[in-house]
């Protein structure tokens, strides 16, 4: 069974305009033989059923085969939102093809970021910084342009990678652990260590300034099971604190 997550994140300033503005957060689809279509597909029907204004994906769209990347684009094809899809890739995507995953997810209209970032309308910005096993995370060159006190999201695949933000107020989400995928002691935190994660399994994490929520995204490696580690797709609303 997969969960539905949701969440409240407040900036210090937000706009009028982003109140209540609601966003899916989607990562680790792993099409492969080890994650069925089924799963992807309902995984995606439920965060559509949520009607967000945005989505959000943070890697691993397929596992290590190229074969994978077209299928996995057409069961990507049912997402849309308002104000549009962004993306950044993941270790795994780098083993199947980084340049054809991108051109994949470009040609359904997702805009990817590599160490960029965008400003949408109503004036929520959206950095997205490379993968730091394959690619080289930029966080100047993903956050240039950005000023200090705008309402910002980071996209990440790898939780560690927050660590490079900080110093900067911004809500950063990722995916990569598979929240452990299977829980048990000494295996799980080990195999956090081996993947690079460090200790950020899953859910909140204070990280300096910045605040990071780690999804237990969708698919499987390795073993095709989770255990006591349920599927998961995020949904978080915008709020002010001030």
């Amino acid at each position: 069974m997969i969960s539905v997550t949701r969440h409240t994140y407040k900036f210090n300033s937000l706009p009028e305009a982003l109140e209540g503005f609601r966003i899916a957060h989607i990562t680790d689809i792993h099409r492969s033989h080890f994650t069925s279509d089924r799963v992807i597909r309902k995984a995606l029907a439920l965060a559509m059923m949520e009607k967000p204004d945005l989505i959000l994906l943070t890697g691993d769209y397929v596992t290590e085969s190229s074969t994978d990347i077209e299928p996995c684009g057409h069961l990507l094809s049912v997402l849309s939102a308002s104000k549009g899809i962004c993306a950044v890739l993941g270790n795994h995507d780098y083993n199947a093809g980084a340049s054809s995953v991108t051109r994949m997810l470009t040609r359904l209209g997702i805009t990817v970021l590599n160490n960029s970032n965008v400003r949408l309308e109503n004036g929520l910005c959206i950095a997205g910084l490379e993968d730091d096993r394959y690619g080289r995370p930029e966080p100047g060159r993903a956050l240039h342009g950005i000023g200090s006190s705008e309402p910002l999201l980071v996209l990440a695949h790898n939780p560690a990678v927050a660590e490079l933000l900080a110093h900067r107020r911004c809500l950063v989400l990722s995916g990569h652990t598979h929240g452990g995928q299977i829980l048990l002691p000494v295996l799980t935190p080990r195999e956090l260590k081996r993947i690079g994660a460090k200790h950020y399994r899953w859910g909140w994490y204070r990280v300096g300034e910045a605040e990071l929520y780690v999804n237990r995204g969708i698919g499987q490696v390795g073993l095709p099971i989770r255990f006591l580690c349920r599927p998961e797709v995020a949904i978080f609303t915008l709020g002010s604190s001030g």
